[in-house]
């Protein structure tokens, strides 16, 4: 199967998996909820929304969605209404988590918590997949939304999240590009070493059906001209699938400048968990948050 390269394809293939249940905590904005409907006009879900029911009824009327397709578990508190959804998911009923209008921090207090959210062990890590005007492929940037710092080892599991996200839009050997701020080791800069740590970890196996290359500079990644012109020889430069970043500002910038320069559409993702958790910004618009519900789609058991 071809790689999907661009949002319009990402649909289509959702579009051709069965139906999955979303539970969409406190869905008090119109774009939230014009994203549920779309995905439910087209078949991608069913939805179950949990919040204050005077809240959301007059939302669904304006969008123009009827209370009766969908289900609606009324509950006034907020954290009580992001504990019933995440139940939802652990009980099987649904297989997609969204947030609303709550803060992430809060939304994935619950859903990382140990003993009732829906943490399986495994590092969760936020990314952004990418539809840029005038490139030819979806990119995706990690982590710009949950690990501030991460360790070596958290990158690796952060790695392999993303590879398994690239896998899911048909990406059969992700390029990924582990970014710094030069292209060389340099012992004063830990971004370098872990990048040439995740190269190796890679040559041994570690990360499956990839191609894992850094340290690399931004101009690097983005041009295989200007890796020549440096001396590196590689496939990843000009070709990166996954750009994994040195720490959440340097990913949170990234994603955001093309957002707000380029007017890319950005799909959010938490991958990690017992479901997917869907974090589009509360600023995204209707489309990116369809998309995000997409990648949740195809990426939900």
């Amino acid at each position: 199967m071809q790689p999907i390269r661009n949002f319009d394809q990402l649909l289509q293939c959702a579009k051709g998996r069965s139906s999955k249940g979303i539970a969409v905590a406190v869905p008090y904005d119109k774009n939230t909820l014009l994203a549920v409907k779309d995905a439910l006009d087209s078949g991608l879900t069913t939805a179950q929304l949990f919040g204050d029911q005077s809240r959301i009824l007059p939302i669904l009327e304006q969008i123009g969605l009827s209370a009766s397709a969908v289900s609606i578990c009324h509950v006034e508190e907020t954290h009580q209404a992001i504990e019933t959804a995440i139940a939802s998911i652990r009980d099987g009923k649904n297989q997609i988590l969204m947030k609303g209008t709550v803060p992430t921090g809060t939304l994935l207090k619950h859903a990382l918590d140990k003993a009732k959210g829906l943490n399986i062990g495994r590092l969760a890590s936020h990314l952004i997949v990418l539809q840029i005007p005038g490139f030819d492929r979806l990119l995706i940037s990690t982590d710009g939304g949950l690990n501030i710092a991460p360790t070596l080892m958290e990158k690796a599991d952060i790695l392999r999240n993303a590879i398994d996200v690239a896998h899911a839009l048909c990406i059969g050997t992700p390029k990924v590009a582990c970014l710094a701020a030069v292209e060389t080791v340099n012992p004063r800069m830990q971004a370098t070493i872990d990048a040439a740590c995740l190269c190796k970890m890679a040559d041994r196996g570690v990360f499956k059906d990839a191609v894992v290359e850094g340290p690399l500079a931004m101009d690097n990644i983005l041009s295989a001209e200007a890796a020549k012109k440096k001396g590196i020889v590689s496939e990843v430069p000009g070709q990166a699938d996954i750009i994994l970043a040195p720490s959440i500002e340097v990913a949170n910038t990234f994603s955001k400048t093309l957002n707000y320069l380029l007017h890319s559409s950005n799909a959010g993702i938490v991958m990690g968990t017992a479901a997917p958790i869907i974090l589009p910004s509360r600023a995204s618009d209707p489309a990116s948050k369809y998309a995000s519900l997409a990648m949740g789609v195809l990426l939900a058991k």
